[in-house]
């Protein structure tokens, strides 16, 4: 049985991530309607991804439900891909099973080293980098070719701009962690 503490983290991040994304983190897709446009604001996205994985301590499987609850929570936004579109959520689902199972086994090996911020900043690209690999074969199985084109060419213009803040966004992940962490 979880403590009711993590359901709480899981649930806070969750609902702060569907937040985000109905603010701010769809806006390139809303505004532009091209698919993968939502990764000139990935900032918000990193620092919610490194500030829960940090907060679980390692702990399995806290990731995956806060990606499952995120997924149903952004099922009414363009986050990744078409409101309402159950198909589009599914990679939300599978990079959060990947990313808790190869990252939580990483967790004591960097916390032993004291070297949290590097995890954080690895989780946060991690989970960046998988996301268009399974995107990508979420669209070419169930959607045209067309919208595959134009989402890996539209990933690859943005590729430096994600990276950067995706970096900046795993570092103030773990600099919220820090703060929450001297407070409990």
């Amino acid at each position: 049985m979880w403590p009711s503490r993590d359901l709480a983290f899981v649930i806070i991040i969750a609902v702060a991530t569907f937040v985000y994304s109905t603010l701010i983190g769809q806006l390139g897709n809303l505004i532009t309607g091209i698919h993968g446009f939502n990764y000139l604001f990935i900032i918000g996205h990193a620092i919610f991804l490194s500030f829960g994985f940090l907060i679980y301590e390692g702990r399995r499987w806290r990731l995956l439900l806060q990606g499952i609850v995120g997924a149903f929570l952004t099922l009414a936004t363009a986050l990744s891909g078409t409101p309402f579109d159950h198909i589009s959520k599914i990679p939300m689902i599978l990079n959060s099973f990947f990313g808790d199972l190869i990252f939580n086994s990483l967790y004591s090996l960097f916390k032993k080293r004291n070297k949290l911020v590097w995890l954080a900043i690895i989780v946060a690209l991690g989970f960046v980098l998988m996301m268009p690999l399974y995107v990508s074969l979420n669209m070419f199985l169930f959607y045209p070719p067309q919208a595959l084109s134009m989402y890996i060419s539209v990933y690859l213009l943005l590729f430096p701009v994600t990276i950067v803040e995706t970096v900046i966004g795993g570092y103030l992940g773990f600099r919220i962690y820090e703060r929450v962490k001297t407070i409990q």
